[in-house]
């Protein structure tokens, strides 16, 4: 068993925020973590062996909540500084990373040297100093803050450099912009009318699914209504119609009448194969590309284990191609950096997981799903060198990567946000933020092909007119608000796109 302790500056940082790290092991996967608060000690306590990485919610100056971590430090007696080690891990991630960045032909900027110098002595100095535990907290804090900005600055650089160089040798990059439309009930023309223009001048493709519940709410019955008329308005204005995801593994996705049968041999099998059949059938013709599954990795309904989803996943991308299909059959991994392994154990590791999506080869693109937040069900937040190395990870496998985030503008749901007074709350220019800085991140890199915004508008408790618009999963998420009204993060697509056009 592997025991860590951390000594910090009492209320240096909300005690709900270290309760809701992790420890992980080898390739910096999330294993079932428990951690306590001793005497102002964080204890973490986990049954991997070995040494790992500590990774902890963060207050950022500038990019809010953050996981930060730690290299990867081996258990034992003595106790670490909580702060020392997350800059250590901090300062390492980017020294490397602009490394690896260098061999390829990136150069940094002129200051980027000084920088990193001045940041390594102000470490250096108080990692071997005798020095009390406030002083050093207080002064390692503001190096951290240094090293955001430094992180941010060089991502930036990185990502105008490769556009530079891509668009040398291409009128336009490779690259798809969608908005997801499976909240949004399109009623009427009108209502499709008021979005059109500004949705084309930001995006290249709607993703208009709804879920097999809403579409099968009786079994053998198949209302495809609302999904033909979305499609149809989508279609008139030119836009690329991305059909998924056909099957969600979420207990809130699939139909009623459906649950009470998993237990049943093959029952589940039957019923997907046959629903995803169906879908093929009806509007194969009009689909650009197909988002086959979401969620499988991460499924919360016990009855299904992670290998029998794997399994069946791998059998319906073979029926796809068998009856017919030939675009691009993408399949979502939600929460990529494995959060959902620290509540249950899945059996599958993320590499594991990789191979068993690279050995079939129906299954031609991943798409990570990181859907900002921190309750159980979303991505924490990073800064934008971690998530570039996950996007690259899953590059390196062999397959086409998209991505599809969502980002709250306001605050609804979240577990800490009773916590006022340290916690940088989501608006909606910290929405923007994030837009502006993923963005970036995401078009410098060849191998990712598509970004996908989850969620076209806004609904909350004071909207009156709400039967237009359904509740959906992550609140307050959309980039157009409940009174119709565009978000700032919205402008961030539009000139994305000029890129790509």
């Amino acid at each position: 068993m592997a025991e860590l302790r951390f000594r910090f500056t009492p209320g240096i940082v909300p005690e709900s925020f270290l309760k809701t790290g992790y420890f992980a092991g080898w390739g910096r996967q999330p294993r079932p973590t428990e951690m306590t608060l001793d005497n102002n000690e964080l204890v973490v306590l986990s049954e991997t062996n070995g040494s790992g990485t500590v990774h902890v919610l963060w207050t950022n100056a500038n990019l809010g909540m953050v996981m930060e971590s730690t290299e990867s430090l081996p258990s034992q007696s003595r106790t670490y500084i909580l702060t020392k080690e997350l800059v250590r891990g901090s300062l390492g991630r980017l020294l490397r990373r602009v490394f690896e960045w260098q061999m390829t032909g990136f150069r940094p900027s002129a200051d980027f040297a000084a920088r990193t110098t001045s940041a390594s002595r102000k470490f250096s100095k108080l990692a071997v100093g005798n020095y009390e535990l406030a002083y050093i907290d207080q002064e390692l804090m503001q190096v951290l803050a240094e090293l955001s900005n430094l992180t941010i600055d060089v991502v930036r650089s990185y990502t105008e450099q490769s556009l530079a160089w891509r668009l040398r040798n291409t009128e336009k990059l490779p690259i798809t912009l969608g908005i997801g439309l499976h909240s949004h009930p399109i009623n009427s023309i009108y209502e499709f009318d008021l979005y059109a223009d500004y949705l084309r001048d930001a995006f290249h493709a709607v993703l208009p699914m709804p879920t097999w519940r809403e579409i099968e709410p009786q079994q053998d019955i198949l209302q495809w209504e609302l999904l033909e008329q979305k499609i149809a308005i989508a279609a008139r204005y030119g836009f690329q119609i991305v059909m998924g995801p056909l099957l969600c593994f979420d207990v809130n996705a699939l139909p009623v009448w459906l649950m009470s049968h998993l237990r049943e041999e093959d029952f589940w099998e039957r019923r997907a194969i046959k629903f995803v059949h169906a879908i093929v059938e009806r509007f194969g013709a009009q689909a650009h590309s197909w988002i086959l599954a979401s969620r499988f990795n991460s499924c919360n309904i016990p009855s299904i284990p992670v290998l029998r989803a794997v399994n069946l996943v791998r059998h319906l991308a073979q029926r796809m191609r068998m009856i017919g299909v030939e675009k691009n059959i993408i399949v979502s991994i939600d929460r990529p950096w494995s959060e959902y392994s620290m509540d249950y154990m899945t059996g599958l590791d993320q590499i594991q997981l990789a191979e068993l999506l690279v050995n079939c080869t129906e299954i031609d693109s991943v798409m990570m799903e990181m859907n900002f937040g921190i309750d159980n069900r979303s991505t924490y937040p990073r800064d934008p060198v971690t998530i570039g190395n996950m996007v690259d990870q899953w590059g390196f496998l062999g397959k086409k990567v998209y991505v599809s985030i969502t980002i709250p503008s306001a605050n609804a749901g979240d577990p800490l946000d009773n916590d006022k007074s340290s916690v940088r709350q989501w608006s909606e220019s910290i929405q923007q933020y994030w837009t502006n800085l993923l963005l970036n991140t995401l078009l410098g890199r060849r191998v990712v092909q598509g970004v996908f915004w989850g969620i076209l508008q806004d609904v909350n408790d004071d909207c009156e007119d709400t039967k237009l618009i359904e509740p959906y999963e992550v609140p307050y998420a959309g980039l157009i608000d409940s009174t119709r009204t565009l978000k700032p993060a919205f402008q961030d697509f539009i000139e994305a796109k000029r890129y790509i056009e």
